[in-house]
């Protein structure tokens, strides 16, 4: 069973990401809202790597839209119920201790944004690969390349390849 979970924990390690980065970028606002509007523009929760960093910057940016401000003693409230081996409470103050100055949180938000895309990368190969990789009558390699086209297009100019995937779901 234990190496069952070890080897869950290899592939995820195999996918880019920068936690170290997402804990400033997160710290950084924590500490100073006013530092939001710059981030923002950059990178949003689905950016995330990590997913309590999605639920805490989701969080945020909920917060900051309401006018209201975003800190860990006005986020408790969001996770005190959160049944996770993390304290998020405790470790939304932790991670203020990673607050960086607004540029370097600008950088660190290109990083994730960066992580992101070519998380979103291997995701559009892997589907390409599966498809290529069916006998299916209806499919042949022109489908497979034009699919493939657009869900980088997609990715080049939303940033997700998820968004495509769901308004692909609803047609």
């Amino acid at each position: 069973m234990e190496n069952n979970l070890s080897i869950v924990k290899d592939q995820f390690k195999e996918l880019p990401n920068n936690i170290e980065a997402e804990q400033a970028v997160i710290g950084s606002i924590l500490v100073s809202n006013d530092i939001f509007d710059e981030i923002s523009a950059i990178i949003s929760n689905i950016n995330f790597y990590d997913p309590m960093h999605q639920k805490i910057f989701g969080a945020i940016e909920n917060l900051i839209y309401k006018g209201m401000l975003a800190n860990p003693i006005t986020l408790k409230s969001y996770f005190e119920d959160e049944k996770d081996d993390l304290n998020v409470p405790e470790y939304l103050v932790k991670i203020t201790k990673f607050s960086t100055s607004v540029r370097q949180s600008v950088e660190y938000s290109k990083i994730i944004y960066d992580m992101f895309v070519r998380r979103e990368l291997i995701k559009i190969s892997e589907q390409t690969i599966d498809s290529a990789k069916l006998n299916e009558l209806d499919t042949n390699g022109q489908n497979i390349i034009e699919n493939s086209e657009r869900l980088l297009f997609d990715l080049a100019e939303k940033g997700s390849f998820n968004s495509l995937l769901l308004n692909l779901m609803k047609q």
